[in-house]
Protein backbone atom coordinates (compact mmCIF):
# COMPACT_ATOMS: atom_id res chain seq x y z
CA UNK A 1 0.00 0.00 0.00
CA UNK A 2 1.65 3.36 -0.73
CA UNK A 3 1.65 6.08 1.94
CA UNK A 4 -1.16 8.31 0.46
CA UNK A 5 -3.55 5.86 0.14
CA UNK A 6 -2.64 4.94 3.44
CA UNK A 7 -2.90 8.75 4.97
CA UNK A 8 -6.02 8.67 3.30
CA UNK A 9 -7.67 5.32 5.35
CA UNK A 10 -6.33 6.43 8.68
CA UNK A 11 -10.19 5.17 9.79
CA UNK A 12 -9.36 2.22 9.28
CA UNK A 13 -8.21 0.64 12.19
CA UNK A 14 -5.85 -1.49 13.13
CA UNK A 15 -4.71 -2.33 9.67
CA UNK A 16 -0.49 -3.19 8.90
CA UNK A 17 0.97 -2.85 5.75
CA UNK A 18 4.13 -5.08 6.87
CA UNK A 19 4.45 -6.86 9.86
CA UNK A 20 7.56 -6.04 11.97
CA UNK A 21 9.91 -8.88 12.30
CA UNK A 22 12.36 -8.85 15.63
CA UNK A 23 14.59 -11.71 15.23
CA UNK A 24 17.53 -11.77 17.87
CA UNK A 25 20.65 -10.82 15.85
CA UNK A 26 23.92 -9.66 16.02
CA UNK A 27 24.51 -6.92 13.34
CA UNK A 28 27.78 -6.52 11.75
CA UNK A 29 29.16 -3.31 9.69
CA UNK A 30 28.02 -4.42 6.27
CA UNK A 31 24.77 -5.69 7.24
CA UNK A 32 21.65 -3.37 5.96
CA UNK A 33 18.98 -1.43 7.89
CA UNK A 34 15.54 -2.49 5.88
CA UNK A 35 13.45 0.11 7.12
CA UNK A 36 9.37 -1.41 7.05
CA UNK A 37 6.19 0.87 6.34
CA UNK A 38 3.45 0.03 8.49
CA UNK A 39 -0.29 1.96 8.62
CA UNK A 40 -3.17 2.84 10.36
CA UNK A 41 -2.37 1.54 14.16
CA UNK A 42 -3.62 2.24 17.28
CA UNK A 43 -1.38 4.72 19.87
CA UNK A 44 -0.43 1.52 21.91
CA UNK A 45 0.87 -0.77 18.92
CA UNK A 46 2.82 1.89 17.30
CA UNK A 47 4.69 2.68 20.92
CA UNK A 48 4.75 -1.32 21.57
CA UNK A 49 6.55 -1.78 17.81
CA UNK A 50 9.08 1.35 18.64
CA UNK A 51 10.03 0.07 22.09
CA UNK A 52 10.25 -3.49 20.02
CA UNK A 53 12.75 -2.07 17.64
CA UNK A 54 15.04 -0.36 21.08
CA UNK A 55 15.50 -3.72 22.67
CA UNK A 56 16.24 -5.34 18.83
CA UNK A 57 18.69 -2.65 18.55
CA UNK A 58 20.29 -3.60 21.99
CA UNK A 59 21.10 -6.95 21.27
CA UNK A 60 22.90 -5.92 18.25
CA UNK A 61 20.81 -4.99 15.49
CA UNK A 62 19.32 -1.75 14.03
CA UNK A 63 15.68 -1.26 12.69
CA UNK A 64 13.69 1.41 11.21
CA UNK A 65 9.93 1.55 10.73
CA UNK A 66 7.53 4.62 8.89
CA UNK A 67 4.17 4.36 10.56
CA UNK A 68 0.77 6.18 10.53
CA UNK A 69 -2.04 6.01 13.17
CA UNK A 70 -5.31 4.91 12.47
CA UNK A 71 -6.57 8.70 13.55
CA UNK A 72 -6.07 11.72 16.02
CA UNK A 73 -3.75 10.95 18.67
CA UNK A 74 -1.45 12.07 21.05
CA UNK A 75 2.09 10.67 22.30
CA UNK A 76 3.66 12.06 25.76
CA UNK A 77 7.11 12.62 26.62
CA UNK A 78 8.16 9.77 29.24
CA UNK A 79 8.74 12.35 32.13
CA UNK A 80 5.14 14.43 31.09
CA UNK A 81 1.56 14.02 32.41
CA UNK A 82 -2.12 14.18 30.82
CA UNK A 83 -3.62 15.87 34.00
CA UNK A 84 -0.38 18.46 33.71
CA UNK A 85 0.07 18.56 29.96
CA UNK A 86 -3.09 18.45 28.18
CA UNK A 87 -6.86 20.36 28.69
CA UNK A 88 -8.98 18.79 30.66
CA UNK A 89 -11.60 19.11 27.79
CA UNK A 90 -8.95 17.14 25.88
CA UNK A 91 -10.79 15.11 23.23
CA UNK A 92 -7.75 12.62 21.42
CA UNK A 93 -6.71 9.29 23.14
CA UNK A 94 -3.13 9.71 24.47
CA UNK A 95 -0.48 7.53 24.99
CA UNK A 96 2.62 7.36 26.90
CA UNK A 97 6.51 7.54 24.78
CA UNK A 98 9.12 5.08 25.91
CA UNK A 99 11.06 8.70 24.81
CA UNK A 100 11.44 11.79 26.22
CA UNK A 101 10.11 15.63 25.01
CA UNK A 102 7.14 17.09 24.87
CA UNK A 103 3.41 16.10 23.36
CA UNK A 104 2.90 15.29 20.10
CA UNK A 105 -0.36 15.13 18.11
CA UNK A 106 -0.56 12.38 15.35
CA UNK A 107 -2.33 11.67 12.96
CA UNK A 108 -1.71 13.94 10.09
CA UNK A 109 2.19 13.13 10.10
CA UNK A 110 4.43 10.74 8.71
CA UNK A 111 5.98 9.10 11.67
CA UNK A 112 9.58 7.81 12.21
CA UNK A 113 10.77 4.99 14.80
CA UNK A 114 14.51 4.33 14.45
CA UNK A 115 16.97 2.39 16.94
CA UNK A 116 20.90 1.64 16.08
CA UNK A 117 23.10 0.21 18.61
CA UNK A 118 25.69 2.79 19.56
CA UNK A 119 28.27 0.11 18.57
CA UNK A 120 27.01 0.56 14.60
CA UNK A 121 27.49 4.48 15.00
CA UNK A 122 30.56 4.82 16.98
CA UNK A 123 33.31 6.36 15.01
CA UNK A 124 37.19 5.21 15.17
CA UNK A 125 38.58 5.48 18.61
CA UNK A 126 35.20 5.99 20.18
CA UNK A 127 33.78 4.12 22.78
CA UNK A 128 30.03 2.56 23.43
CA UNK A 129 30.54 4.07 27.02
CA UNK A 130 31.40 7.29 25.29
CA UNK A 131 28.91 7.79 22.78
CA UNK A 132 26.28 6.79 25.43
CA UNK A 133 27.39 10.07 27.79
CA UNK A 134 26.90 12.11 24.42
CA UNK A 135 23.29 12.70 23.68
CA UNK A 136 23.90 15.58 21.33
CA UNK A 137 26.79 13.03 19.31
CA UNK A 138 24.01 10.36 18.93
CA UNK A 139 21.47 12.78 18.09
CA UNK A 140 23.49 14.00 15.26
CA UNK A 141 23.98 10.61 13.87
CA UNK A 142 19.84 9.49 14.20
CA UNK A 143 18.79 13.12 13.15
CA UNK A 144 20.77 13.26 10.14
CA UNK A 145 18.91 10.27 7.74
CA UNK A 146 15.76 12.24 8.45
CA UNK A 147 16.90 15.45 7.31
CA UNK A 148 18.47 14.31 4.52
CA UNK A 149 15.31 11.98 3.36
CA UNK A 150 13.13 14.94 3.96
CA UNK A 151 15.41 16.98 1.20
CA UNK A 152 15.25 14.09 -1.27
CA UNK A 153 11.32 14.35 -0.85
CA UNK A 154 11.54 18.69 -1.29
CA UNK A 155 11.13 19.06 1.90
CA UNK A 156 14.43 22.19 2.68
CA UNK A 157 15.18 20.94 6.40
CA UNK A 158 17.36 21.87 8.34
CA UNK A 159 18.86 21.56 12.41
CA UNK A 160 17.41 24.77 13.70
CA UNK A 161 21.14 25.27 14.86
CA UNK A 162 22.17 25.80 11.72
CA UNK A 163 19.55 28.52 10.79
CA UNK A 164 18.41 32.01 12.36
CA UNK A 165 14.94 30.38 13.64
CA UNK A 166 15.63 29.05 17.10
CA UNK A 167 13.82 30.17 20.01
CA UNK A 168 12.86 29.47 23.46
CA UNK A 169 10.57 26.88 24.40
CA UNK A 170 8.60 28.66 27.02
CA UNK A 171 6.33 26.65 29.03
CA UNK A 172 4.16 24.71 26.24
CA UNK A 173 3.65 21.19 26.81
CA UNK A 174 3.52 21.26 22.45
CA UNK A 175 6.20 19.81 20.44
CA UNK A 176 5.83 22.06 17.75
CA UNK A 177 5.04 25.09 19.43
CA UNK A 178 8.79 25.91 19.74
CA UNK A 179 11.64 25.69 17.97
CA UNK A 180 14.61 24.13 20.15
CA UNK A 181 18.70 24.08 18.67
CA UNK A 182 18.27 20.45 17.65
CA UNK A 183 14.86 21.06 15.75
CA UNK A 184 14.01 20.38 12.56
CA UNK A 185 12.74 23.39 10.46
CA UNK A 186 12.77 24.42 6.92
CA UNK A 187 15.50 26.83 6.51
CA UNK A 188 13.38 29.11 4.52
CA UNK A 189 10.63 29.38 6.34
CA UNK A 190 11.73 28.76 9.75
CA UNK A 191 8.43 26.18 10.49
CA UNK A 192 9.31 23.32 12.37
CA UNK A 193 8.74 20.15 10.03
CA UNK A 194 10.02 17.13 12.37
CA UNK A 195 9.70 16.92 15.89
CA UNK A 196 12.22 14.37 17.41
CA UNK A 197 12.43 12.44 20.78
CA UNK A 198 15.24 10.67 21.97
CA UNK A 199 16.13 7.68 24.57
CA UNK A 200 19.63 6.56 24.89
CA UNK A 201 20.87 3.35 27.38
CA UNK A 202 24.00 2.04 28.03
CA UNK A 203 24.23 0.53 24.18
CA UNK A 204 21.67 1.80 22.04
CA UNK A 205 19.50 5.04 21.29
CA UNK A 206 15.96 5.18 19.88
CA UNK A 207 14.64 8.54 18.08
CA UNK A 208 11.05 8.97 17.56
CA UNK A 209 9.93 11.49 15.01
CA UNK A 210 7.17 12.92 13.70
CA UNK A 211 7.06 14.88 10.51
CA UNK A 212 3.50 17.02 9.95
CA UNK A 213 1.79 16.49 6.18
CA UNK A 214 -0.63 19.16 6.55
CA UNK A 215 -3.22 20.41 8.49
CA UNK A 216 -3.80 18.53 12.27
CA UNK A 217 -7.24 16.14 12.14
CA UNK A 218 -7.90 17.67 15.01
CA UNK A 219 -7.20 21.67 16.36
CA UNK A 220 -4.61 21.99 18.85
CA UNK A 221 -6.52 24.61 20.88
CA UNK A 222 -8.49 21.90 22.35
CA UNK A 223 -5.70 19.75 23.63
CA UNK A 224 -3.03 22.15 24.79
CA UNK A 225 -3.20 25.77 26.47
CA UNK A 226 -0.30 27.08 24.23
CA UNK A 227 -0.28 25.11 21.17
CA UNK A 228 1.00 25.77 17.91
CA UNK A 229 -0.06 28.42 15.61
CA UNK A 230 1.94 27.30 12.53
CA UNK A 231 1.14 24.33 10.42
CA UNK A 232 3.62 22.55 8.58
CA UNK A 233 2.82 22.58 4.68
CA UNK A 234 1.65 19.31 2.40
CA UNK A 235 4.91 17.15 1.24
CA UNK A 236 4.98 14.59 -0.89
CA UNK A 237 5.98 11.53 1.37
CA UNK A 238 6.03 8.70 -1.34
CA UNK A 239 9.54 8.18 -1.63
CA UNK A 240 10.12 9.19 2.38
CA UNK A 241 10.72 5.33 3.14
CA UNK A 242 13.17 4.25 0.60
CA UNK A 243 15.21 7.98 0.79
CA UNK A 244 14.94 7.06 4.52
CA UNK A 245 16.33 3.45 3.81
CA UNK A 246 18.97 4.46 1.93
CA UNK A 247 20.22 7.66 4.04
CA UNK A 248 20.74 5.51 7.13
CA UNK A 249 23.05 2.63 5.12
CA UNK A 250 24.96 5.27 3.60
CA UNK A 251 25.99 6.29 7.46
CA UNK A 252 27.11 2.97 7.70
CA UNK A 253 29.12 1.92 4.76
Amino acid sequence: MSLKKALRSSEIAGSAGRNLRLPPATMLKHDMVNVTEEWNLDGQANMDRDTALLLQAEKGEGGCRVYSWNGPWISLGNMQRADRDLLETNPVPWVMRPTGGKAVLHGHDVTVGLAMPLALIAKDGETVEQLSRSVKTVYRWVAGPIVEALNACGVRAKLAEETAFVKQAGKTADCFAHIAPNDIVDERLGIKVCGCALRLTSSAVLVQASIPNGQPLVDPRLIFAQPSVLAAPAWSAIEFAKSLQKAINDRLC
